[in-house]
């Protein structure tokens, strides 16, 4: 599995994101691409990370409530 930093450019302000992956939680997920949602000054991208946990893509989030979930 690819580790350290990422960077890609960002497709709304087109600077350079470098990004740790979340390898850690990674590790319990059973379905790829796995979405990670990334906030970038003021707007939102959602990256899709595949099995070998490399970008496999990029979108903007158009809008994005953070929720709260109870245990």
């Amino acid at each position: 599995m690819a580790e350290g930093l990422k960077w890609f450019q960002c497709p709304v302000c087109k600077e350079s994101i470098h990004w740790k992956v979340p390898t850690d939680e990674l590790k319990n997920v059973k379905r790829f691409p796995a979405p990670v949602v990334i906030r970038h000054k003021d707007h939102y991208l959602v990256c899709y990370l595949d099995s070998h946990h490399q970008l496999a893509d990029t979108e903007v989030a158009i809008s994005f409530i953070e929720g709260e979930s109870k245990e």
